[in-house]
């Protein structure tokens, strides 16, 4: 559900509220930047995407609108650590290269600390110069991988 709110120039952090989405304000999303999410935001699978356990998702509101989302998953294993999986970061397309991104990264940090988490992993396209950046700025460096998509 993409909202209409243009950007009113450089947004500081001490400007964004960022808030773990839940059943109970799953209303934030309904004023969404466009471009924060790939598509529009179906209910049901919102819904069903906020009651497994496993799901987190975190908004960066500018005065109630949402100009940035960051979607994790909880992966526990029966032979190794829990680790968190970085699933989605997005940003609205007025909104970008503003550290919204960077904001919402740091809160899943410590929600990390909290949970006792101490490996978090994501990927992106290798031609995603400015996801890159953001996660090269962290002090890491990309490891060479395959991705797989298996439809059926």
């Amino acid at each position: 559900m993409a909202g209409s709110q243009k950007n009113e120039g450089s947004v500081s952090p001490l400007e964004l509220e960022l808030s773990w989405i839940t059943a109970a304000n799953a209303y934030l999303l309904d004023n969404v930047a466009p471009g924060v999410f790939d598509h529009d935001i179906d209910p049901a699978r919102l819904a069903k995407y906020l009651a497994g356990p496993a799901n987190m998702m975190v908004v960066a509101l500018h005065r109630g609108f949402v100009v940035g989302m960051c979607m994790c998953v909880i992966h526990d294993h029966p032979d190794k650590p829990t680790e968190l999986y970085l699933d989605e970061i997005g940003t609205g397309d007025d909104w970008r290269r503003q550290g919204i991104a960077r904001a919402l990264m740091l809160k899943v940090f410590e929600r990390a600390d909290d949970l006792d988490i101490d490996e978090i992993w994501l990927g992106t396209e290798p031609d995603n110069m400015p996801a890159r950046g953001l996660y090269e700025s962290f002090g890491i460096k990309g490891e060479e991988a395959l991705i797989y998509y298996l439809d059926w």
